[in-house]
């Protein structure tokens, strides 16, 4: 089973930005990319986690 293809806010700012060609916005989300992977790694860390604890209470 694949991973479902959730895009991060931060990454449809990039996206958004290069569109644009916004270099401000390019840097703000770049300097912001690290923590975006790290808050993601963190939520699906959690989800893997805690999903068969609330699949196993219904």
């Amino acid at each position: 089973m694949g991973r479902p293809s959730a895009v991060p806010a931060a990454e449809m700012l990039a996206q958004a930005a290069e569109a644009t060609r916004d270099e401000r916005l390019l840097e703000l989300a770049a300097a912001c990319h690290p923590q975006t992977l790290r808050q993601t790694r963190w939520a699906d860390t959690l989800i893997k986690q805690l999903s068969p604890q609330v699949l196993t209470s219904l």
